[in-house]
Formats: C-alpha cells, sequence, structure tokens
C-alpha cells in the first residue's frame, strides 16, 4: 500500500505537468461570503500512513485464517524509507542516501514479486484459487464501492471479503471513508495547472534549470530528470546506476535550496489549494477525523 503511495505520487506530478500543458481550467472559487473553514488539522505522516496499512494487513491476516487460509503480512520500509521527494526534491541529505528512491523502489518490487500470498494462490487449483480470491476481497456479485472525482471521473473498489472486514474494523463505515478519502487526496488537479503556470513558480524554476545548467545538467524541470532516468541508467550495474542517480539528485535538492525553487513551489501549493481545499473542506476534515480514529485503532491493535 506504501509503494502504490509512492508510485501515485509520481504519477501526480507528471499528471499535473500534462494538465497544465493541455491547458485545464482553475478551479471555481468558493461563493462570496461563504463562512471560511476551521484550520486544518496536521495530516498524518508517511510513517503513521503506513502504520495503518500494516494494522491492515494483521487485520486481513486474522479474517482469512478464521477462513482457513495463510495469508503473509511483508516486513516494514523504514521511515527513511517511507519518505516520497515530491515534486522537487530538496533534501540534500536524503538524495545522497537514496537518490530519487530508485533502490527502494527496486526493494518494494522485489517484495511484491515475491509475495508468498501470491505465490500460495499460484499453488491452488482453480477452485481452491476461487475461494481464496472470493475469501480475500469477495467473489462476483460483490457490493462496489463508487465515488466521483472532483477532476472528473469515477473511481470504484470491490468492498467485500477480508480486505473489507479489515477497511472497516479500522475506518468504520466503508462508503464514507471511501468518498472523504478519494475526494481529499484527489484535489491536485482543480490547482497545479493554474500553479505551473504561476509567474512566480515558472520564474523560480527557470533559476533552478539555470542553476542545474551551471552543476552541469540541462533539464527544465524536475519532471523532465525523472523522465529521462530509465535512459541514463539503462545498461548500467546497480553501482553505477546508483551513483548516476545520486549525482542528479543532489543537483537538484542543492539547487532547489539555493534558488529558492523548492520554498516558492511549497509557498505556491498552498495559495493555490487553499480556495480548493476550502471547497472541500467538509470532505478533508471527514477524512481527517477517520484516519486518526483509525490510527488510534491501528496502534491499539498492533501495540497487542
Amino acid at each position: 500500500m506504501w509503494f502504490d503511495r509512492r508510485v501515485s505520487a509520481v504519477a501526480t506530478a507528471l499528471l499535473a505537468l500534462a494538465l497544465a500543458l493541455t491547458g485545464c481550467g482553475p478551479a471555481k472559487e468558493p461563493a462570496a461570503g461563504t463562512r471560511p473553514p476551521a484550520p486544518e488539522a496536521a495530516p498524518l505522516t508517511e510513517v503513521q500512513l503506513a502504520l495503518i496499512d500494516r494494522a491492515e494487513l494483521v487485520l486481513t491476516r486474522k479474517c482469512m485464517a478464521r477462513h482457513g487460509h495463510p495469508y503473509w503480512v511483508a516486513p516494514s520500509m523504514s521511515a527513511d524509507e517511507l519518505r516520497a521527494p515530491g515534486y522537487v526534491l530538496d533534501d540534500v541529505g536524503w538524495a545522497r542516501r537514496h537518490g530519487y528512491g530508485g533502490r527502494i523502489q527496486q526493494k518494494a518490487l522485489a517484495t511484491k514479486q515475491h509475495d508468498r500470498n501470491i505465490a500460495y494462490r499460484a499453488g491452488l487449483s482453480a477452485a481452491e484459487s476461487r475461494a481464496y480470491a472470493g475469501a480475500l476481497s469477495g467473489g462476483p456479485g460483490s457490493p462496489l464501492l463508487t465515488t466521483p472525482l472532483p477532476g472528473g471521473g469515477k473511481v470504484r473498489v470491490s468492498n467485500g471479503g477480508c480486505e473489507a472486514e479489515a477497511r472497516k474494523r479500522l475506518y468504520g463505515d466503508p462508503s464514507v471513508w471511501f468518498r472523504a478519502d478519494k475526494i481529499a487526496t484527489n484535489l491536485t488537479p482543480l490547482y497545479v495547472p493554474r500553479l505551473l503556470r504561476d509567474e512566480r513558480f515558472t520564474k523560480a524554476q527557470r533559476l533552478w534549470a539555470a542553476c542545474m545548467r551551471r552543476a552541469g545538467h540541462s533539464y527544465a524541470d524536475p519532471a523532465t530528470i525523472r523522465s529521462a532516468l530509465p535512459r541514463l541508467t539503462q545498461g548500467l550495474d546497480p553501482g553505477r546506476a546508483h551513483t548516476t542517480e545520486v549525482r542528479l539528485a543532489v543537483a537538484e535538492a542543492t539547487c532547489a535550496r539555493s534558488t529558492g525553487f523548492a520554498e516558492t513551489a511549497r509557498r505556491l501549493e498552498r495559495e493555490h489549494s487553499a480556495p480548493v481545499r476550502a471547497r472541500y473542506a467538509r470532505d478533508i476534515a471527514t477524512r481527517d477525523r477517520i484516519q486518526k480514529a483509525a490510527l488510534t485503532r491501528a496502534e491499539r491493535l498492533l501495540g497487542e
């Protein structure tokens, strides 16, 4: 689950860039005279989110055991590994240790590829495999949770089996949690295109690009580096590939700090997201309230 969030974060940054290039319109401002929302609570950290994910897997394992199936929970990532670089990397120390997180992603992929649950199911007969899948996520006819996304389209998930039972134990009413979570975590398409067109942002990014050129790396923006990495490391042994990644990441982070690009991006993100987050303040508050209650339950469960 953590790995899926990390991939999603990278995809969101690239999607935001694509949306800007296609000229997607800005979000609507809240109506005049509306009451300003209450200040938002601090979001949960990646470590806390990972703890909830782990509790969900433990609950799933217990449920599967009641249905007569084994279920394995993979080892957790460290706090340092759980950090995601974001649109622009500005932590020089993290960049020196991990580059852009290539080795971390490889570790996560290896964990998924060697998932004992997948290997176990592969060794079952067709009938046993169907029974296993039904116990895990519900069989044909299982109810679906569906909610529209703020930027358009809909997202749905099966709400059956032990996975649904585990989510209900942690989050309560699954339909309320699903809607609030999907809305609160999919607001970027409503404001990032406008942010990327902001003259203050483009100026800061040009300063960053000039700094990168002086360091010997000609890239217009951080997303271009991410896109180029597979080509730059293709055919290299793991050690040289990591060295290449680290060299670029350290240069990006150093320039992001020295030019003020990272701080400008954060400030403008807060500014441009504010009206959107105000419009969806109720959904965000619901997500945060349910999530913090889930964290309390997860801490209690894992403490036991």
